[in-house]
């Protein structure tokens, strides 16, 4: 397509130029005019040039945007929906500062369904607040993927497992999350395969109190080219932490934000 475009604009250039050359031979001929009419002709002759320019960038610039466009539809994207069935357990309001203790650091469990999805938690936990973070790959080593007291388990084993993670690790806290969600389905163009899914997350105390539990939906479109994972990590650390700030989850101590 480029290079067709490419020749019409040369062909045009040359019978443009040879019309010219036969108008230079035709005004020689009057000499009383000859040089305000050369003038005249430089001055076409260079508008032709700059005007075959323009129609060959044109070209290149049609066809690098065809490669964007095209590449745009390979790579795969991540878009979250907002929060869903939030709850935040609030702090006693007795006088015993022993229930009001502040979180200072949390373990973060690898995460059912979904591995990538524990090294981001864990990045934007340290980048964002001030709790000091064990990643996932440190957590790992004493938790199997397929521990009956997973993401999946109910309120009492996940109690048991922060206990024992807390205590090992020397914690205050235990992220536990899980990603689910429905089998993937051809896009709108059929490009690409589209899923849509659900991230459960569950923050336990030492004393196996559930502090914090939610459930962030989000899209999951997929290429031939993996999503940037910077992009991903900024679109979720800017997402969680703007729900941290409408729950109060930074005032209440559970997810101290970083004064920047």
């Amino acid at each position: 397509m480029c290079e067709a475009c490419s020749s019409k604009a040369l062909l045009l250039l040359k019978q443009l130029f040879m019309t010219l050359n036969s108008m230079t031979e035709s005004f020689d001929l009057a000499t009383a005019r000859t040089g305000r009419r050369r003038d005249c002709v430089r001055v076409m002759a260079l508008s032709l040039v700059v005007t075959g320019s323009f129609l060959l960038q044109g070209c290149l610039a049609g066809a690098w945007v065809a490669m964007v466009a095209v590449d745009s539809m390979r790579s795969s994207n991540v878009t979250f929906e907002p929060f869903e069935q939030s709850w935040v357990a609030q702090q006693d309001q007795s006088n015993d500062a022993a229930h009001n203790l502040k979180v200072t650091s949390v373990a973060i469990l690898p995460v059912e369904g979904d591995p990538e999805m524990g090294a981001l938690l864990a990045t934007m936990l340290q980048q964002e607040t001030t709790l000091r973070v064990e990643s996932p790959s440190t957590v790992a080593a004493g938790i199997s993927a397929t521990d009956p007291r997973s993401a999946e388990a109910d309120d009492a084993d996940r109690s048991a497992m922060a206990k024992e993670v807390t205590r090992d690790l020397d914690v205050d806290t235990v992220l536990v999350s899980r990603v689910a969600g429905s089998p993937s389905h051809p896009s709108d163009w059929g490009w690409k395969a589209e899923s849509s899914r659900r991230l459960y997350l569950y923050l336990v105390d030492h004393d196996g109190h559930l502090l914090w539990k939610d459930e962030l939906p989000f899209t999951l479109v997929k290429g031939s080219k993996p999503p940037l994972e910077a992009s991903v990590q900024i679109d979720l650390s800017h997402h969680v932490m703007q729900h941290v700030k409408e729950l109060h989850l930074d005032e209440l101590g559970y997810l101290p934000k970083k004064i920047s």
